[in-house]
């Protein structure tokens, strides 16, 4: 078992002894005109006057406890872990990458949330918090994509960092264009080397692709080659009838830049579904029904949980450093 994660650290155990070898010394008079040692270094006025106050004895009485508090420091930085027994991991685990729209267009606030108008990204935000907090045993990745899409979490059994992740998510962090090709791409990417029947891609957009160095197509070759199934979301409200200027009634359609054909063409050629949700409910009801597909049989895989220990040589440097300032003060 694996005691220290940084066990090279215990190479500057010696450090102290060599500083003290190597470094020259000069002899310093003070003003009781006793003569001391001492290394060169900027602070050489304050260690000549600590010596000279304290005196030989009581530099013997804090020379252990100072070399102690440097042990201790050592080992802290080695870090010290603690592993416990192997737990088995569910065996009905998904690998799912979530991969969200966040271009200028997300910013559109036409849907209602306890009657109060919201940012599509907001809804979503809210609406995915709540799918990957259900998500005990499953790993999940984020991809953000907009004019550029990258990997903004990979795939982890951390979910509170995940959702931590998710609430930091604004509009425009990766460009306001949306490329919906490279978020395809990195999603699959992720996934690609894990079993075929666990390997899940939802990819959430209000638009159409306009940026992008993948095209869609060669990322859609890409997911059926390696058996990766996707679902799309189609993320924008109905048209609904309001009053302009004047007050004549026209029909606005908040969804008209929405790509529902390359959305459905991405889910159908994968073994997917697109979906389009409308209203707050709609979306919820989508992630619902995501959640009931079939889960996959891993193998019996374990994992060790693993405790940081570093606090406890780290007090032991305390706890020594105040033992030699006590004897300095007792002498």
């Amino acid at each position: 078992m694996e005691l220290f994660l940084w066990p090279f650290a215990f190479l500057l155990l010696p450090l102290p002894w060599i500083v003290r070898r190597v470094l020259s010394s000069v002899e310093v008079e003070s003003e009781q005109q006793t003569k001391i040692i001492a290394l060169r270094v900027p602070f050489f006025n304050r260690v000549s006057d600590f010596a000279v106050s304290t005196g030989g004895a009581s530099v013997q009485k804090t020379k252990w406890p100072l070399i102690l508090t440097w042990i201790f420091c050592v080992c802290a930085v080695a870090r010290p872990v603690w592993y416990d027994q192997a737990q088995p991991l569910p065996q009905n685990a998904r690998n799912i990458v979530l991969a969200l729209d966040t271009s200028g267009s997300m910013a559109e606030e036409d849907f209602d949330v306890n009657g109060q108008a919201v940012t599509r990204l907001d809804l979503v935000k809210n609406v995915v918090n709540d799918f990957v907090k259900k998500r005990t045993g499953d790993e999940i990745s984020l991809v953000i994509f907009g004019s550029e899409a990258y990997t903004y979490t990979p795939l982890t059994y951390d979910l509170k960092t995940v959702q931590r992740l998710l609430n930091e998510v604004n509009i425009g962090m990766a460009g306001d264009l949306t490329a919906i090709g490279d978020a395809l791409a990195i999603g699959v990417a992720n996934v690609a080397k894990l079993p075929a029947d666990s390997r899940i891609v939802i990819l959430l957009s209000d638009g159409y692709v306009n940026a992008g160095v993948v095209q869609v197509d060669e990322a859609i070759q890409m997911a059926k080659k390696t058996g990766v199934k996707v679902y799309t979301i189609g993320v924008a409200s109905a048209p609904k009838q309001v009053r302009d200027f004047f007050g004549f009634p026209q029909v606005v359609n908040p969804g008209a830049d929405l790509d529902e054909k390359t959305l459905s063409q991405i889910a159908s050629e994968t073994g997917g579904q697109y979906f389009r949700a409308t209203t707050s409910a709609e979306l919820q009801a989508v992630y619902e029904l995501i959640d009931s597909l079939e889960k996959s049989e891993h193998d019996g895989q374990t994992f060790r949980p693993r405790k940081e220990l570093f606090y406890f040589p780290l007090t032991g440097a305390v706890f020594c450093l105040l033992i030699a300032w006590y004897k300095r003060r007792s002498r």
